[in-house]
């Protein structure tokens, strides 16, 4: 019975050239009767033992062939996104107690809707320069609290868009225009408001109580500084394309202009069948400015040429509607220039082929505060708080007689 058991277990446990083995030793233990039967039992057990450790250490099988899979396509790479991934949005404004929403990063979905169509035919990509800084990697398109209702119906009954690039601070500045120049927002053919840049914490109480007042503060999603101008500029744009697109004529200008709003109603009037055209005070042949000391230095890494384009000065020009989503669609391929300026009426016109027209109407400087000076023109810079009431009065003055 033991020999039996010992024999089946060996057929199960070793290969069959080790079961044989073990077979032949059994056959033999078998044939010795005069051994007792619990030292054959032993004796076979010890062999077995030794058989199997024998099995262990001889080299395995060879695996038996498989069927080869058939080829696999190589994964598809998802495509790249248009634009670089924003980071996740902060809180949005609160409609119940109108304050405004934290700075976030990411794309307004309403507001984006222009910059969307506008790169429905992006241009084509071109090598990045080692150093460059790409306007797209700066600019966050949305805004913070857009008031679409400052242009009603899209702009279609406008005659005149106005918007004033401002910096938060500069409550004062504001203040002025409204109760002057500013009042022609009254009219329903002229549609006003200030554009700021994402203002710190500690502004933030004011432009709220400013804006629950007024209601007319559009707070873009760049940190607004000096050096993001630009970004403020791209901000304004996008506010126009997406807010008020059929308004027929957006002007540009600063806080710090004064501006004779019913010449420059007369101006654009004699001016309504023009196209793809940008009025203000060209210069032309401008050198940038590579002194680190200057305010207007500009590194070569954002304008490598040696001369300008020819572009509008900043503090007040006048746009056609047909210009802006052109606009807006070049600026996120080329270089970060600060000079928002130089980068929208002069780099990206240029790209563009849009007409820069001087007119000598746009002072863009400080002036004499004469009455004829003030109503023959149509912009003037560098104007104080008070100074905006002494021209308003000047502009308004119909004693005195100046020739035409």
């Amino acid at each position: 019975m033991y020999i039996t058991f010992i024999r089946h277990f060996t057929d199960a446990a070793v290969r069959p050239s080790v079961g044989r083995r073990v077979r032949r030793a059994m056959s033999a233990l078998g044939a010795a009767g005069a051994l007792r039967r619990s030292h054959a039992v032993a004796l076979v057990t010890l062999a077995a033992l030794l058989l199997l450790l024998l099995a262990r250490s001889a080299p395995p099988p060879p695996p038996r062939p498989r069927p080869a899979p058939a080829a696999a396509l190589p994964p598809t790479a998802p495509p790249a996104p248009a634009h670089p991934p924003s980071a996740p949005p902060a809180p949005a404004a609160s409609a119940a107690n109108g304050t405004l929403a934290p700075r976030v990063a990411a794309t307004n979905a309403t507001a984006h809707n222009a910059t969307a169509a506008a790169s429905a035919a992006p241009a084509p990509t071109r090598a990045r320069a080692p150093g460059a800084v790409l306007t797209r990697d700066l600019y966050v398109a949305g805004h913070e609290r857009p008031h679409p209702e400052l242009c009603p119906a899209l702009g279609a009954r406008l005659r005149l868009l106005v918007l004033v690039t401002s910096a938060p601070a500069h409550a004062a500045a504001r203040e002025a225009v409204r109760l002057t120049w500013g009042h022609y927002a009254a009219r329903r053919d002229v549609a006003l408001a200030f554009v700021l840049g994402a203002p710190p914490d500690a502004l933030r109480p004011a432009l709220d109580a400013e804006d629950a007042l007024y209601g007319d503060l559009v707070v873009g999603r760049s940190v607004d500084s000096y050096s993001n101008l630009t970004l403020k500029t791209l901000s304004m744009l996008e506010w126009a394309d997406t807010y008020c697109p059929r308004a027929p004529r957006l002007l540009k200008t600063d806080d710090d202009m004064f501006i004779n709003v019913p010449r420059l109603l007369r101006f654009a009037a004699a001016r309504a069948n023009e196209t793809r055209t940008v009025w203000g005070k060209v210069v032309r042949k401008s050198l940038p400015k590579r002194t680190t000391k200057s305010k207007y230095y500009v590194s070569p890494l954002q304008f490598p040429g040696k001369v300008f384009p020819d572009f509008a000065t900043g503090p007040a020009y006048l746009l056609t509607a047909d210009a802006v989503r052109p606009l807006l669609a070049a600026a996120p391929a080329e270089r970060y220039l600060r000079l928002e300026d130089v980068f929208v009426t002069g780099v990206l016109a240029a790209k563009l082929r849009l007409r820069r027209q001087h007119a000598p109407e746009f002072y863009n400087k400080k002036v004499a505060a004469h009455p004829c000076a003030v109503q023959r023109g149509i912009a003037i810079h560098m104007v104080q708080y008070h100074e905006q009431f002494d021209l308003w009065r000047k502009l308004l003055d119909g004693k005195t007689k100046c020739a035409s």
